[in-house]
């Protein structure tokens, strides 16, 4: 085949330069980043893209409450947890994000819960203060399938028009 940058005939590669996939020689190989993946649909995709892609694939799934009994979850006050243990040891914001190694604005929005914290600071921050961030599933409300019930039982638009 033919290099795609040099022009040389010879063996290629289907490599990442420049976040574009291209066919090089062994020659141009050095200019690359990264090899190439391909989709089910053919498609050339530089690695770090397709990293990316799965990642936001598993983010984007569905997940169902009720398969997931067992597996921790963050609770609900996670921010309000925080901020009580951290008053409670007599830190201040800044004196905490030191001691986990964070920005005191990380600190402030996991407080505010503006934002979801990462697994690995969830875990940080439950050895610095010494509290749960994390409960099993098992824990949420046990009336919660008594309201599925319920709601399965509940008229639909279908029972409405065949009552009609």
């Amino acid at each position: 085949m033919v290099c795609e940058m040099c022009g040389s005939k010879g063996r290629t590669k289907l490599m990442t330069v420049d976040g574009a996939p291209l066919q090089v020689c062994q020659k141009c190989e050095r200019f690359a980043t990264a090899p190439v993946v391909k989709t089910e649909q053919g498609r050339a995709i530089s690695t770090p893209i397709a990293e990316r892609l799965a990642k936001r694939e598993r983010r984007r799934r569905q997940r169902d409450v009720y398969e997931m009994r067992g597996e921790l979850v963050l609770v609900v006050d996670y921010g309000a947890r925080v901020r009580g243990k951290r008053r409670q040891m007599g830190l201040n914001q800044e004196e905490l994000a030191k001691k986990v190694r964070e920005k005191k604005s990380i600190i402030v929005k996991v407080e505010n819960q503006d934002m979801r914290p990462s697994d690995s600071l969830i875990k940080t921050l439950e050895r610095a203060l010494g509290i749960s961030l994390k409960e099993a599933v098992d824990d949420l409300d046990s009336d919660a399938g008594s309201e599925k019930e319920a709601f399965s039982k509940s008229m639909t638009l279908g029972d409405f028009i065949r009552h009609e």
